[in-house]
């Protein structure tokens, strides 16, 4: 049993394919098929039942994916471990965090990491929240940066508050009528608006899979609306720009505000409903070691964007 065999069948038992497997690892299917034959004739059990499309585990293959997991995870935090133990402050971190949280967060932090690990690769992996997910299970990435409830993440991760953010309704001012106000704004505040009498109004949603079209769709739903006229956008920046222009209403993250001018250039509200602010928390997995590097990368992340601090 090798690391190289490992990697091969877990990217089989991901892709659920043969052919997809292959082409993922840059191998050939013949030679990935000699792999997977070999390794089953060397333990004695069939691993993948491939009777059907897409191929899936065996119990036997089960106890073993989960088993290559635990092996590479524990290779790889020994690796990072005798990289600190060497102190070149050498090494990478794959970081996953939604698209445009990108943008928004690391170029504040990005010089100053750099000036104390020079040496350091940060490789981002930019996508939704589900897949980040998806890819910190994995093993793909050693950190992510996630938005949210930590009750909505799996029980195997460990997580580090951030910072916490506001959310706000954002919506043209033509859109809000002078019934929908439950108290009008004033220097120190948004005005409030009650989301119960919005039931006639479009509103502007993010695609499936990114936390804040959950969080919009719960906190809707608290208001007894069921929005009929929808559009659905991939950008939450777009979202506040369509809302801005009076195409419909937005229920978004302050990121996505600030860039644009903040609330004194966009028309933002308060709103009626159990959740206005959310955390934004580092996740990793439990257990996993965590680098100097990427352990100041959490920390600086702290001290950038904590108001409190």
């Amino acid at each position: 049993m090798d690391f190289k065999e490992l990697k091969y069948m877990i990217a089989v038992a991901e892709c659920g394919s043969v052919t997809a497997a292959a082409k993922k690892l840059y191998i050939s299917q013949p030679s990935l098929s000699y792999v997977i034959s070999k390794v089953e004739e060397d333990l004695g059990v069939r691993l993948f039942d491939r009777s059907h499309s897409p191929v899936t585990l065996t119990y036997a293959g089960k106890r073993y994916i989960e088993s290559a997991r635990q092996i590479l995870e524990i290779n790889d935090n020994l690796r990072k471990e005798f990289e600190d133990i060497l102190n070149e402050e050498a090494g990478e971190i794959d970081l996953g965090i939604p698209t445009e949280r990108a943008g928004y967060m690391l170029p504040r932090v990005l010089e100053k990491f750099r000036r104390s690990f020079p040496k350091v690769n940060l490789r981002l992996k930019e996508t939704r929240s589900v897949q980040i997910i998806r890819d910190l299970e994995s093993g793909n990435i050693d950190i992510a940066i996630l938005p949210g409830d930590p009750g909505d993440l799996p029980e195997h991760f460990d997580t580090e508050l951030i910072c916490r953010e506001h959310l706000y309704l954002v919506a043209g001012r033509d859109l809000i009528t002078k019934d929908m106000i439950l108290e009008k704004g004033n220097e120190h505040q948004l005005p409030k608006v009650d989301l119960r009498r919005m039931r006639n109004v479009p509103f502007i949603l993010m695609t499936d899979g990114q936390y804040i079209r959950r969080y919009a769709e719960r906190i809707l739903q608290e208001a007894g609306i069921s929005p009929e006229d929808t559009t659905i956008v991939t950008s939450g920046i777009t979202a506040v720009q369509l809302a801005k222009e009076g195409l419909g209403a937005t229920i978004i993250s302050e990121r996505a505000v600030i860039p644009l001018g903040g609330t004194g250039e966009i028309p933002c509200y308060r709103y009626t409903g159990s959740e206005d602010m959310w955390d934004v928390r580092a996740v990793y997995r439990k257990g996993a070691y965590l680098s100097r590097s990427a352990r100041f990368l959490i920390d600086l992340l702290k001290e950038e964007f904590d108001k409190n601090h």
